[in-house]
């Protein structure tokens, strides 16, 4: 999401509020607030959120998930939304996440674990915005019609195989990707084969030289699951918190 992406906090609890106001800001977002659904309504129109936080017991007795009923009546664009709320039953999960919510966090939780909820719902949201034929994720931009990748506009230099293998990675959101998948997916030629750890290793330095080479790239990282790709803000937020 854009630097001006704006999150909206509909939430009645000052003090977590607050809490809420300080991750989001910490991720670069715009911050706006509301206490009880009709604010968050006339928000809304105002200016409808790229991200929404949502408490579902808010101090005027109304339900959250009416403005998740209300917002789905709508037309265009969704918000992505999390759900931080003590209704923290399983019932409860269901029913936030089939109303419409992307995610939903118990209350209380740890600024860690808000964070990285707040950034998987994020991306996903950027995501599903975009058209058919485009991926986004974070500064990262491909288009599948063209086979090009961009990071913040910039044309990357990718070669077909290059650009394949980043798509296959980019496609998970963040998630990890074993290097079996990989090698199914872009060694299609090969694929009745077991995966080549020479040929693999060889793809990914090159194309971690490529996205290297270009101010607020992803970076891809890697375990013994395989790879995932990981922002650059994700990365300095992480770093400050080992």
């Amino acid at each position: 999401m854009s630097e001006t992406s704006n999150v909206l906090i509909v939430e009645d609890d000052p003090v977590i509020a607050s809490l809420m106001a300080d991750v989001a800001g910490e991720l670069g977002y715009g911050i706006s607030q509301a206490e009880t659904l009709d604010q968050a309504k006339r928000q809304s129109v105002t200016q409808l959120p790229d991200l929404v936080i949502l408490d579902r017991m808010l101090g005027d007795g109304s339900e959250g998930l009416d403005y998740i009923e209300w917002l789905n009546a709508l037309e265009g664009k969704r918000p992505g939304i999390l759900i931080a709320s003590r209704l923290s039953s399983v019932s409860d999960h269901v029913l936030g996440l089939e109303t419409g919510a992307d995610d939903y966090i118990n209350k209380p939780f740890e600024r860690e674990e808000l964070r990285a909820r707040l950034r998987a719902v994020a991306r996903r949201a950027a995501s599903n915005r975009a058209p058919a034929s485009v991926l986004i994720f974070d500064t990262l931009e491909i288009r599948k019609s063209s086979a090009q990748a961009l990071v913040n506009n910039t044309p990357l230099p990718l070669r077909p195989q290059s650009f394949a293998l980043l798509k296959a990675i980019a496609e998970r959101q963040g998630e990890w990707v074993s290097r079996k998948a990989l090698w199914h997916e872009v060694w299609t030629d090969y694929k009745n084969l077991s995966p080549q750890d020479t040929v693999i290793n060889t793809a990914i330095s090159r194309l971690r030289g490529v996205l290297s080479a270009v101010e607020g790239a992803p970076e891809i990282v890697s375990e013994n699951l395989g790879y995932r790709l990981v922002s650059q803000n994700d990365r300095l937020l992480d770093s400050e918190t080992v």
